[in-house]
């Protein structure tokens, strides 16, 4: 059983205010060619497209709705938790996945723009971007790293290297 030790909500207005645009105007247009067709067959590929696009684009808006960063006290030590969607989704960094942790100022072209970038699996860094500013890094096992932007991330830092 694991006790929540520190919470902070991430600030991402911006991203979710630019997704539900680009969900609004890409919804919009295809509503407009589809309403244009006068009505013929369409193919079921470009039926797919119309409905699909937009709902992965609600979704991602969705996941960036409400993201918060979490360390957790458990039996091994404490461990970092991010949850995305209101907890739907969750991504766990074990206390024993956990080399060391760092609090540092990260701009956002550093880390390759908004959102989530990279992969842990493929290219061993990850990075969940919703500003420029401080940052909390961790050195995983296997030679990865991940970082989120999180307002005081000293706190975190202090949060993870506690006994």
């Amino acid at each position: 059983m694991t006790q929540p030790v520190l919470r902070r909500r991430l600030r991402t207005g911006g991203i979710t205010a630019v997704l539900t645009v680009i969900t609004l105007g890409i919804g919009s247009l295809f509503l407009t060619v589809g309403t244009a067709s006068g009505g013929g067959h369409r193919p079921l590929l470009a039926t797919l497209v119309m409905v699909g696009v937009p709902l992965l684009l609600v979704a991602a808006a969705a996941s960036f709705a409400h993201v918060e960063v979490v360390v957790s006290q458990s039996v091994e030590g404490p461990g970092l938790e991010v949850r995305y969607a209101f907890g739907l989704l969750t991504q766990r960094f074990p206390a024993d996945a956990i080399l060391s942790v760092s609090a540092g100022p990260k701009s956002m072209i550093e880390m390759g723009g908004w959102g989530y970038r990279g992969s842990l699996r493929l290219f061993r860094y990850a990075a969940l971007v919703t500003r420029s500013g401080p940052a909390l890094e961790l050195i995983l096992t296997n030679r990865r790293r991940f970082v989120v932007t999180v307002d005081q991330p000293e706190d975190f830092v202090v949060a993870l290297t506690a006994p």
